[in-house]
């Protein structure tokens, strides 16, 4: 049985989570050949597609849950945050974001995490406050992080592509009894 800390609880999900997003955006390309779609037309309005006019477009939501993936990893990690800069034009762009991501997380230990549950966590846009990391990783990263990744696959199935729940898990590691 896997031991439950603040590593075990944030960088193997969002790995996966990462892991599965990519996967969905690879499904957006097989759903444009699919339907003899034009790809460079499809592909332009699924990233500026939003749910509603108030909220981030597709590029964005992805850009931020990746964002939030690494930031959480640095942060709790108590290393220097990778520097991505928000340029994606193209679903392939996004792609090699998730992957940079993803190898970036890989790289953080558990050795590095575990046990810094009272750390002082400070974000740019709540000047002069700050959370403890166990506070940071379950009220913040999970559920935004989260928030993120449901909304690209919101738009994803608004722009009709084929995709259900097993697919946005990921995978489960389901067991015979």
């Amino acid at each position: 049985m896997q031991e439950t800390n603040l590593y075990t609880i944030t960088i193997p999900p969002l790995i996966k989570s990462l892991g599965a997003l990519s996967a969905l955006l690879d499904k957006a390309g097989a759903h444009a050949e699919s339907k003899k779609t034009s790809w460079a037309t499809f592909e332009e309005a699924l990233m500026n597609h939003r749910l509603i006019f108030d909220q981030f477009d597709f590029k964005k939501q992805v850009q931020i849950a990746c964002d939030n993936a690494k930031g959480a990893a640095a942060r709790l990690a108590e290393i220097e945050n990778p520097k991505h800069e928000d340029n994606e034009k193209t679903i392939a762009e996004l792609k090699a974001r998730i992957d940079k991501t993803i190898a970036f997380l890989n790289t953080v230990k558990p050795e590095q995490i575990i046990g810094k549950e009272g750390i002082k966590v400070t974000l740019p846009y709540f000047p002069d406050m700050h959370m403890t990391g166990y506070e940071y990783a379950t009220e913040y990263v999970i559920p935004n992080f989260y928030f993120h990744v449901s909304t690209a696959y919101n738009i994803l199935r608004a722009n009709g592509i084929e995709i259900g729940k097993t697919d946005y898990l990921g995978g489960l590691p389901l067991k015979a009894n």
